[in-house]
């Protein structure tokens, strides 16, 4: 092997790594960023699916609590009625009560009964009499069936001949109430007549407080609508009216005569946070930023294995697997009516001393060297692989119509790239290449023949005189036999 002095520095370059890093650009990414696309697109589903459910156990805890305070008002109200009740079955059996009586029995009647504010008989339903009479008299002479406010609710406890709760309503006598008004028959010579009402009146605040009321108002804004019961579309009796887009919990309240409804929202709102704030939600999207990463590295390493197992560590250059492989696909392509191809095989030239002279990892430094020198000699569409030890192989497209001179000149090109000198371990050496050209399909249309062709013409090369590249197609020169560099 001749050492020369150098004609140009040789350009140094480092072997990049197979593949490069995980964290570069590339498809393994694209798999990372829709692995993490569709994880934020299920957290953000399961986290709108959460804020309903949590909706939909806040929304019955709202129920249960309107339910409770509906059942003790209920059940205090119905308890009222009966009470008033009493008192009307005793003026229908007597035809009437002495105002004795009547003291009596409301005196009876109000024990241990503070929200009751009074007892009263309105015969021809103008109050007549009533109990306690000390701070009542302004009730007394009240016309039921002319007085603004209690006119209507009277009315209707006529109509239905049964029980009506009306209000809440103004006290003449001060305060806020609720009354509940019961007409009376009675038989006048065996014809049934009126007789009149006898009416219960309640104070407002205590019955709704007794039955839960400021619990409720501390953890709810509130709304009740349905003055002297009557329901959804009667005027509003507590609070500002909830708006529909409050999505406030409704719940009846059936009182004699007809019914409130009543409505709340939670103070603080339904939900605590926005569901993007939620720790499900940021868990759950640490965890698919996490799941991509993991995606995106793991389909790195399998294409880096891909490459690896089908490129040759040292050159970087496709190994003889990859290069079987593309030759292969090559020939199909061919046969299906694609241009041809040409396949350029030869190995090193005086590499041998290399190795021998310096070692061989010198000898690993001058291939490295070669196969960057070769995938600049070529063109991008071209493919360089090595076969093993110091062979390359290098597989050219052709278009119809080419020639080899085009062909000698892309070999004199690869030439040209080895025979300049490379510095090893401070001096420079030179190696040289000879070369066999095959073609597709002039020379076969099968991956083994046109190896060997080309195999033929490379020995063929090496003991000739045609400037160290031979074509298969050329004359085979007696005693010519396959030798090592």
């Amino acid at each position: 092997m001749p050492i020369r002095p150098p004609r140009r520095q040789a350009e140094g370059r480092e072997l990049a790594p197979p593949g490069g890093s995980w964290l570069r650009p590339g498809r393994h990414w694209l798999a990372g960023l829709g692995v993490l696309a569709l994880g934020v697109y299920f957290s953000v589903n399961t986290a709108e699916l959460e804020r309903e459910r949590d909706l939909s156990q806040r929304r019955a805890q709202v129920q249960t609590d309107l339910l409770s305070f509906r059942s003790q008002l209920e059940r205090d109200i119905y308890a009222s009625v009966a009470l008033v009740r009493g008192l009307a079955v005793q003026i229908v059996l007597r035809d009437g009560v002495s105002e004795e009586d009547f003291r009596a029995t409301a005196e009876e009647l109000l024990i241990n009964q503070p929200r009751i504010v009074n007892l009263s008989l309105a015969p021809k339903f103008v109050v007549t009499s009533i109990y306690p009479l000390p701070g009542n008299e302004a009730a007394l002479g009240i016309r039921l069936l002319e007085e603004p406010g209690q006119k209507e609710a009277m009315l209707r406890a006529i109509t239905e001949d049964g029980p009506v709760l009306a209000g809440p309503f103004k006290l003449v006598q001060g305060g806020e109430a609720l009354a509940l008004r019961v007409p009376i028959w009675v038989n006048v010579e065996g014809v049934p007549r009126y007789w009149g009402a006898v009416s219960m009146v309640l104070d407002y605040e205590q019955t709704l407080e007794r039955a839960g009321l400021p619990k409720l108002a501390k953890e709810f804004e509130l709304d009740i609508v349905g003055r002297d019961a009557t329901g959804p579309g009667g005027e509003i009796i507590r609070g500002p009216r909830l708006l529909a887009s409050d999505r406030p919990v409704k719940m009846p309240i059936f009182l004699p005569g007809g019914s409130w409804l009543m409505s709340a929202v939670p103070r603080e709102g339904w939900h605590h946070k926005p569901w993007w704030e939620t720790t499900g939600f940021l868990v759950r999207v640490v965890l698919s930023m996490l799941a991509a990463l993991a995606i995106a590295r793991i389909l790195h390493d399998r294409q880096r294995i891909r490459r690896l197992a089908g490129m040759d560590v040292l050159t970087n250059l496709p190994n003889r697997r990859w290069a079987l492989q593309q030759l292969d696909r090559m020939i199909a392509r061919g046969r299906r009516g694609d241009d041809g191809f040409a396949l350029l095989s030869f190995d090193l030239d005086g590499f041998k001393p290399v190795n021998d002279t310096y070692g061989h990892a010198a000898g690993d430094l001058l291939l490295a060297e070669i196969g960057r020198r070769l995938s600049d000699a070529v063109r991008p569409g071209d493919l360089v692989a090595r076969m093993g030890g110091d062979e390359f192989l290098v597989l050219v497209p052709t278009a119809q119509g080419v020639d080899e001179d085009w062909l000698r000149a892309v070999a004199l090109r690869v030439q040209s790239a080895i025979n300049r000198p490379v510095q090893i371990e401070g001096h420079w050496v030179v190696v040289g290449a000879s070369i066999g050209v095959a073609r597709f399909p002039e020379d076969g249309d099968q991956a083994e023949v046109l190896l060997r062709k080309a195999d033929e013409a490379m020995y063929r090369a090496k003991s000739g005189r045609t400037h160290g590249v031979e074509f298969a197609g050329g004359p085979v020169r007696a005693g010519t036999s396959p030798q090592g560099s």
